[in-house]
């Protein structure tokens, strides 16, 4: 691919050829990030997000031949646990269960707080 254009009024005369400005869209946190591309190049339909890293889908018709660049086929940082998870994994059904239930007796009971109260 020539990154140089001859112009047709002179042979002589090299001319750098403009880069193709293309916007992807993502649709995970909704940032546009642009491309840069060789005027010859052929345009992908996903490019990496500027922002989360996850694929963007291109704003006008991509082509049909195009790879996919640099889009990381799968996330190698686990999904984040919620604190749910975190307690099933120490302890039991039964475990949680029981510990509710001693809890709640608690509370109703009045030994245990229930909270800030507001004036």
């Amino acid at each position: 691919m020539p990154h140089r254009a001859v112009t047709t009024e002179n042979p002589e005369r090299v001319v750098p050829l403009a880069p193709r400005v293309v916007e992807y869209l993502c649709g995970q946190c909704e940032l546009i990030t642009t491309a840069r591309l060789h005027t010859q190049a052929p345009i992908p339909q996903l490019w990496p997000c500027r922002r989360c890293r996850t694929g963007a889908e291109c704003t006008i018709e991509p082509d049909e031949s195009a790879e996919l660049i640099g889009v990381l086929a799968a996330s190698k940082v686990p999904p984040r646990k919620s604190h749910w998870d975190h307690l099933r994994e120490r302890r039991t059904d039964a475990e949680l269960e029981a510990l509710l239930t001693k809890r709640l007796d608690l509370l109703r009971s009045g030994r245990l707080h229930a909270g800030p109260t507001r004036s």
